[in-house]
């Protein structure tokens, strides 16, 4: 686990954008903060950032104040996103919730378990002091680390190999031996043969212990050719280059089952691959016999004695007896971990869902699994079947009780609302915990992030705790509430898109999207497609009916009573009320991002209606619109820009004279222009769509 007091900066090797430095609880004090709040607008990177915490990689690491890395351990970190939404609730088929179990339990329970344990531990180290004082005695005099050319190990692995199969086969003899059924059988012959058939070893010991085999398999016969062929004076290089070729036909031997063979094919290469297995067990005993002919002497006269085996499968016998009163002990401990995990968390959900939906609007209750039903009003509901708003309060609250999923409620009793597991050692990520919610809604979990957040930086506590949205006005709230509690451990950050700067710091009362927007709009309508963010669709709109909100009480325009009134209100400025008459109907048919009529009409990938020049006429227009109703409107909402170059009067100049520049000819918007027509085309086919007929015959022709 990574130590998350030390915490300061998270480095992220995104890969498209190269390695990125987020200093997520930097403070500009110097001091570290201990809850970030990260505002992120679509598109900027938020789930990025969660994706990359969820999931434990090379490519994300921990950095401490001096930028010094604590690795990445991801073990006590923990996300809660859409993904954590779907797979506990909305994906679920299950009438109930997993329950949340913590430990503790009975003490006697637990010292049983513990000295159990200790006696298994002690136990097995005895066996391995039996098989290191065979291996130090077969070994004695020789170089322990010289190598079995060619074959990727040395001499004592080739003799710890023989030591274990020794007693690998006496556990196999064990299964024979045992009349309570309590011995696990092993085939360890069938086992090895399958596994070099196939050439595919788990580890670099079992893959010893394969080629040790071969010669435990032909003991006799190999033992009793190297006493034949003691006289052949071969060189040591021959022996190797024979360990070489064997080795090789082996190798390729598996390569050949790996490309897949027909069943005719595939005997043949079985037998091939026994025949070379023999080969190369009896060249690796013939190097073993001239080069180190003690090892040979002792293995070939039988490594282990008999009383030594005796003594193994007693070992072996007390283990089987221990771990079976051990698995009786664990499942007790399991049992009373679950009665007594069950108030707590009922509890402690219940009064997290009291603060947001009120009292008793939903609750869980035990379930006989020692899971959770829920209960929405008198009804029991399967969790999928929730409303999604509903849905996502309940996976929040379910979230931060899992925190104490494997603590120790023991030294807790006396909290009932599981507030320690807020406490621990920990970092704990909410990527946009109030999306999809009403404002009812909205108001109760942050109401509930408020409270739980005094646990969090209480001044016992070790959690770090980072929130990302891209709800402003959550931002907001969520950073008063943090500073009333402690300003000192609060951070707040921007996430950047396309910067080399991750995150900037931020006063989030200071941000004003309605601004940002229309200064956009402002500078398109002035200069077009030069420059550096072209204003979004969808946030056309919602200036537009913001500001037909302020100044008219209206949120569409787009009716033809409220066209009738602006019209008589400009009918002493005939360039004015012509204006007006050509631009208002143009709203009925541009509305973008209402996606309900686009879809109805085939256009499913929801494309912008305007495109090139007729948007930056239709924003132009807008923008006029605006400025004719409103005159000092813009120019004071963009007041507040430092290091602008202008003043409140040279906008309105700037503005007077394109007003009076679309007024001179007002345009009718069409939803396509040559341009913008084969754009589309090229667009829905990148999109992997195919577009209409209608505007593939155009685009040809032109």
């Amino acid at each position: 686990m990574v130590d998350a007091t030390k915490v300061s900066k998270i480095k992220i090797d995104t890969g498209y954008a190269g390695v990125k430095k987020y200093p997520v609880f930097s403070r500009p004090d110097g001091k570290t903060a201990q809850c970030a709040i990260i505002l992120g607008k679509n598109g900027s990177g938020k789930s990025t950032l969660a994706r990359a915490l969820s999931i434990e990689t090379n490519k994300t690491k921990f950095l401490d104040k001096e930028e010094r890395e604590l690795g990445s351990d991801f073990s006590n970190v923990y996300v809660f996103n859409e993904e954590y939404v779907v797979k506990n609730f909305r994906a679920s088929p299950e009438d109930s919730l997993d329950p949340v179990v913590m430990l503790g339990g009975s003490v006697e329970v637990n010292d049983n378990i513990n000295e159990l344990k200790n006696n298994i531990s002690s136990i097995n180290a005895n066996i391995e002091l039996l098989k290191n004082r065979y291996l130090d005695d077969v070994l004695l005099g020789e170089s322990v680390n010289v190598d079995i050319p060619h074959l990727g190990f040395t001499l004592a692995d080739y003799v710890k190999a023989l030591i274990e199969n020794v007693f690998l086969i006496e556990d196999e003899l064990l299964f024979y031996e045992d009349e309570s059924g309590d011995w696990p059988r092993i085939d360890l012959y069938d086992l090895i043969y399958f596994t070099m058939l196939e050439g595919k070893f788990n580890s670099a010991e079992e893959y010893v212990r394969c080629i040790a085999n071969g010669f435990q398999r032909r003991f006799i016969d190999i033992r009793e050719n190297i006493v034949q062929n003691a006289s052949n004076d071969y060189s040591l290089s021959f022996i190797e280059n024979e360990i070489y070729e064997a080795f090789e036909s082996l190798r390729k031997n598996w390569e050949s089952m790996g490309r897949g063979v027909g069943e005719n094919a595939r005997i043949e290469v079985y037998n091939e691959i026994d025949d070379n297995w023999r080969k190369l067990s009896y060249w690796i005993m013939f190097l073993v016999f001239k080069e180190y002919n003690s090892v040979f002497q002792k293995i070939s006269s039988g490594i282990v004695s008999g009383g030594d085996k005796e003594r193994y499968k007693e070992y072996k016998r007390e283990i089987v007896g221990l771990e079976k009163d051990l698995s009786v002990w664990e499942r007790e401990l399991e049992e009373i971990n679950r009665k007594n995990s069950t108030g707590p968390v009922v509890n402690y959900i219940n009064r997290l869902l009291d603060i947001v939906f009120g009292k008793e609007a939903m609750r869980i209750e035990p379930a006989k699994n020692y899971g959770y039903y829920v209960k929405n009003g008198q009804d029991l509901v399967k969790p999928g079947r929730l409303s999604v708003g509903e849905q996502n309060v309940l996976s929040l609250c379910y979230f931060f009780a899992t925190l104490a999923q494997g603590k120790n409620f023991t030294a807790y009793s006396q909290s009932e609302d599981l507030e320690f597991s807020l406490m621990e050692n920990q970092i704990v990520v909410l990527d946009d915990p109030v999306s999809s919610f009403d404002d009812s809604n909205k108001y109760g979990v942050t109401s509930l992030l408020g409270y739980l957040c005094q646990s969090v930086l209480d001044k016992a506590s070790k959690t770090k705790l980072i929130i990302m949205t891209h709800d402003l006005s959550f931002a907001c709230n969520m950073s008063k509430m943090i500073r009333v509690i402690n300003s000192n451990k609060l951070s707040c950050w921007e996430l950047l898109k396309n910067s080399s700067d991750a995150l900037k710091e931020s006063k989030f009362e200071d941000i004003d999207n309605y601004a940002d927007i229309l200064r956009n709009m402002y500078e398109f309508a002035l200069k077009g497609a030069n420059v550096p963010v072209v204003p979004a669709p969808n946030e056309v709109r919602r200036v537009w009916e913001a500001f037909l909100m302020f100044e008219l009480g209206e949120t569409s325009i787009a009716e033809m009573g409220a066209m009738k009134k602006l019209s008589e209100s400009f009918s002493k400025d005939e360039k004015i009320e012509r204006f007006i008459k050509i631009f208002i109907p143009q709203l009925f048919i541009n509305s973008d991002s209402h996606s309900k009529s686009q879809v109805m009409n085939g256009n499913l990938y929801l494309t912008p209606t305007l495109d090139g020049k007729p948007y930056e006429d239709f924003v132009k227009n807008i923008v006029c619109c605006m400025h004719i109703i409103a005159p000092r409107h813009i120019a004071w909402r963009m007041k507040k820009y430092k290091g602008e170059g202008k003043s409140v009067l040279k906008i309105v100049g700037e503005l007077d004279n394109l007003t009076k520049d679309v007024l001179k000819s007002p345009k009718i918007v069409t939803a396509m222009s040559t341009l913008g027509e084969t754009q589309r085309l090229h667009r829905m086919r990148h999109r992997g769509g195919r577009a209409p007929q209608r505007i593939r015959r155009q685009a040809t022709k032109r």
